[in-house]
């Protein structure tokens, strides 16, 4: 098989049958498995430039929605022909499968910009011995709904911390409270005159 990750040095891979965790027979919606799985994704598409959309797409068709995740291995990467890597945590597998992307197998998949040519190109390649069935569209549909911005994302971590009652560093929260008050008074500040002609 082509999809081999080279074992990175310090890495924590596990191919013993502990570790990881699987959900056999857990169902997961889409909304579910782009939570469960989003933050892993951006960390993939910031090393690789892939939509992190597609890569829920793939993950979504390789995992069975979440279903069957053995080893936190979402793509599951082969260590050689005949067994699957298994990775001590989400983290480790991102770096695997960065790694695996730049191999040298996936420039096709790599050099793709859009969400459309990137989900054409890994359809495309080696990765999956039935390329996929020829789409992962029925896949990317339902979690691309689900992607949010880094900026959107930023946000809502920042939402999920103060409603948790983690402390944020005061100078964010007074900016924040700066940037509402400034938003208050746009709001409140009558248009300027208009003159009919």
């Amino acid at each position: 098989m082509i999809r081999i990750a080279p074992p990175a040095s310090g890495s924590r891979l596990n191919t013993a049958s502990s570790g990881g965790y699987c959900f056999d027979g857990i169902d997961m919606t889409p909304a579910a498995f782009a939570a469960a799985f989003g933050t892993t994704a951006r960390e993939v598409s910031d090393g690789t430039g892939l939509d992190s959309a597609v890569l829920l797409a793939q993950w979504a068709n390789e995992t069975a929605w979440g279903t069957v995740v053995v080893g936190n291995n979402l793509g599951n990467i082969r260590c050689s022909p005949t067994t699957f890597c298994r990775y001590a945590s989400l983290g480790d597998f991102a770096t695997a499968c960065i790694a695996t992307f730049h191999n040298g197998f996936y420039n096709a998949v790599l050099a793709a910009k859009t969400p459309e040519s990137q989900l054409a190109a890994l359809v495309e390649s080696p990765w999956d011995s039935n390329h996929y069935g020829g789409s992962l569209q029925s896949f990317y549909v339902p979690v691309e709904v689900y992607e949010m911005t880094p900026a959107e994302d930023a946000t809502l971590n920042r939402s999920d911390s103060i409603l948790a009652g983690s402390r944020l560093n005061s100078k964010a929260v007074d900016q924040a409270l700066i940037d509402i008050e400034k938003e208050v008074r746009a709001i409140g500040t009558p248009p300027p005159a208009t003159v009919d002609l």
